[in-house]
């Protein structure tokens, strides 16, 4: 304790002894001399004289130094998770959301004054404040958790500290569903002291769930004609339960099916044995043009809380049957060429030129055109771009001239058309042809010595994979032909690029592969004509000319000069075009519009004969678009396309919580992790309510603790009854 007024040394003593002095002297005289009151002298005048010092000490200020603690209240960050799965009710009780709201009241006391304040956020696609849990905006059709980690970026500062509030932790509500869970894509935080804590919302007994795994059928068929439509079904704790999916067409029933129980079989190629899934086949089509949506839907199973994964949809693109436009070319006429002019004349979806370079006197080759209808051989690349295959028969192909050459080149090449070479004799085979741009469309590579295979050797055709992928050519189509078949060409290897659809004692009859934008084909079979049955409606040969005219004519005229490609990338459908003129030639500043669902975009050029847009991500697999690309006026072509893409992953495809990850996570951001149902009631206690951000030392006076005024009192008093008592008063 100090005197705060204390006037100094030679002050107070001067002071003590002036009023000592003035005591002394005042007690020598009165009353005080008489012989009975002597021995009450003394007394009063100490006393008197320490009331006087009391008072002096009182006017000197005693005081004190105090020294006080500066504190503030910490903030606690709470992130709820707003997205979609979090709206499951589970077990007829309230959502997932609500019951983590429930908890963090319960638990965490935010109302409390002695425990630390509590930041609100929200986070689906990214985290949002909202100061309160009234105002958490719901459903997000998304959860991004990295946002999450953006914002306790702001406040990851070991070395500072916020004069108002330090952010001294932060409580994660969710189920653990989120789109990235790639441990190592998250990052721990820099402080060691900020407390993490990551809490799982959601049962942990798995849900009776029923989902519609994908859908799949072609994306593009004629009118009347069927097609199958296969659905994989997945389900999880059914009981046994009869399944009943629906097929919609354009939102009306057309047809149903009841999958038993027992039909659902585990699937090994998934980490949850849990699981178990089924395939089944629907048979579609349409009796109009159109583009139809085929939704499936599975009908909810008792206690399920997830129908939201319970349907799926594609888009079929329904056309008229289209006709490719044929040229069969041939130097000699032979049964081969017969039976393969009658073979394509049966084909409904071809419409057939026929062009028999036999007759060499020309006025007889133009009675017979004008006769029979025959055509001729092409003179340019314009005049052979009008088809959408050729089949090239025996013919001394050197002989043609340079343009012609040119011209079936750049058909394949650019034009994208389909070429399928026939064997033949000597210079009549494409075994002894020399033209460096014909023989680069071959796909084999024949025996140099002896290419011709004699005497022939027999088999039975053997279909590859690749041909039943293709749907070239199927076993049931080789069940109408018992006799053996020989190949011709002796091969000594296929070209690396090419494929093998059918073979004969390992000798390739059937082989392909893609040249520029087109495919040509080589039909390595000896006595063609043996392959045609009358009684069968032509039999093998038309069934196979059949399959390669629709697996080569893939791009049609009207489709030539414009390629369109369509993927998938960040949530949304990115669309491009390739646009080229009538030579092939990618074309700048063309007008390029692309319809889809009634709506018409314009595509905007990224580079020379690339043009692109963007849309919104489509729901369901499957899209029907339809660019067009116009120059100057001048049509440049039309291309539809009808794709089944990857199904979307959403929100509510898996809905489980998931506390692998959330406790992988945790050990990530050094937190720590709790299942909802065990977090304790004290749990709020992790965190620290306060943290002292500085202390003051003040000067305070004793004074108004009263012990010297006390002191005064009782000393004053004494010797008033001193005095009573003597008879002084």
């Amino acid at each position: 304790m100090i005197l705060a007024d204390y006037p100094g040394h030679i002050i107070a003593g001067m002071l003590l002894t002036v009023f000592a002095v003035l005591v002394f002297f005042s007690f020598r005289r009165g009353e005080l001399q008489k012989a009975n009151r002597q021995p009450y002298k003394w007394p009063l005048m100490v006393m008197q004289y320490l009331a006087i010092v009391i008072l002096l000490i009182i006017l000197w200020n005693p005081s004190k130094s105090r020294e006080s603690e500066e504190l503030s209240r910490n903030t606690v960050l709470a992130f709820f998770d707003t997205s979609e799965s979090m709206s499951l009710v589970e077990e007829g009780r309230i959502s997932r959301l609500d019951r983590a709201i429930a908890i963090f009241q319960k638990k965490f006391r935010p109302l409390d004054a002695d425990g630390p304040k509590y930041k609100i956020y929200g986070f689906d696609r990214r985290a949002y404040h909202c100061g309160s849990s009234n105002f958490l905006r719901r459903w997000g059709l998304e959860t991004d958790m990295h946002n999450i980690q953006s914002v306790l970026a702001n406040y990851d500062n070991p070395e500072g500290t916020a004069k108002e509030s330090k952010v001294t932790g932060a409580i994660i509500f969710t189920d653990g569903q989120t789109d990235d869970k790639n441990l190592n894509a998250y990052l721990p935080l820099n402080d060691k002291d900020f407390q993490i804590v990551l809490i799982g919302v959601g049962s942990k007994a798995r849900n009776t769930d029923i989902a519609i795994e994908s859908i799949n059928a072609l994306s593009r068929i004629t009118v009347d004609t069927a097609a199958t439509l296969q659905v994989v079904v997945s389900i999880s704790n059914h009981q046994n339960q009869l399944v009943t999916i629906e097929l919609f067409k354009d939102d009306y029933v057309v047809d149903s099916k009841e999958i038993p129980a027992e039909s659902f079989k585990k699937d090994l190629l998934r980490d949850d044995s849990s699981i178990k899934s089924v395939t089944a086949e629907f048979t579609i089509g349409a009796e109009t043009v159109g583009n139809y949506c085929f939704s499936v839907r599975a009908k909810a199973l008792d206690n399920e809380v997830n129908p939201a994964n319970n349907i799926q949809r594609t888009m079929v693109n329904v056309i008229e049957e289209t006709r490719l436009k044929v040229l069969l070319y041939s130097q000699v006429a032979n049964f081969d060429i017969g039976k393969l002019r009658q073979a394509l004349a049966r084909d409904e979806k071809i419409e057939l030129d026929l062009c028999l370079d036999v007759v060499r006197v020309p006025v007889l080759a133009d009675n017979l055109s004008q006769t029979y209808g025959y055509v001729g051989l092409p003179e340019d690349r314009q005049e052979f771009n009008k088809y959408d295959v050729i089949i090239l028969g025996p013919c001394e192909l050197d002989g043609l001239t340079e343009a012609q050459i040119s011209g079936l080149y750049s058909f394949v090449v650019d034009r994208g058309g389909g070429l399928i070479f026939l064997p033949g004799k000597a210079e009549f085979g494409p075994a002894e042809w020399t033209s460096k741009k014909i023989k680069a469309l071959i796909p084999v590579i024949f025996d140099a010595d002896n290419p011709t295979i004699w005497p022939s050797s027999p088999g039975q055709i053997e279909l590859s994979l690749e041909a039943l992928e293709s749907d070239v050519l199927d076993h049931g189509a080789l069940q109408d032909n018992e006799l053996p078949v020989s190949p011709y060409y002796r091969i000594t290897n296929p070209k690396p690029a090419s494929t093998t659809l059918a073979k004969v004692k390992e000798t390739p009859i059937i082989s392909v592969h893609r040249v520029g934008r087109g495919r040509a084909c080589l039909l390595n079979i000896s006595r063609l004509f043996s392959l045609y049955r009358e009684d069968l409606k032509g039999g093998l040969l038309y069934k196979m000319m059949a399959g390669l005219n629709a697996h080569l004519g893939r791009v049609k005229a009207r489709e030539a000069g414009i390629e369109l490609f369509t993927e998938r990338i960040d949530g949304k459908i990115r669309f491009e075009a390739y646009v080229c003129d009538n030579l092939f030639a990618p074309v700048t500043g063309a007008n390029v519009l692309l319809n889809i669902k009634d709506k018409v975009l314009s595509m905007n050029q990224s580079e020379r004969g690339y043009y692109i847009v963007e849309v919104e991500d489509v729901h369901g697999q499957g899209m029907v678009a339809t660019a067009q690309a116009e120059l100057n006026g001048v049509f440049l072509g039309e291309k539809t396309i009808a794709v089944n893409l990857p199904p979307v992953k959403s929100e509510m495809t898996s809905i489980e919580l998931d506390e692998k990850f959330l406790r992988g996570l945790a050990g990530k951001l050094n937190g720590k992790y709790f299942y909802a149902d065990d977090v304790s009631d004290d749990i709020g206690q992790m965190f620290e309510a306060r943290t002292r951000i500085g202390s003051s030392r003040r000067i305070t006076s004793v004074w108004p603790d009263w012990p010297l005024l006390v002191v005064l009192c009782v000393i004053l008093g004494v010797g008033w009854f001193i005095r009573r008592a003597i008879g002084l008063v």
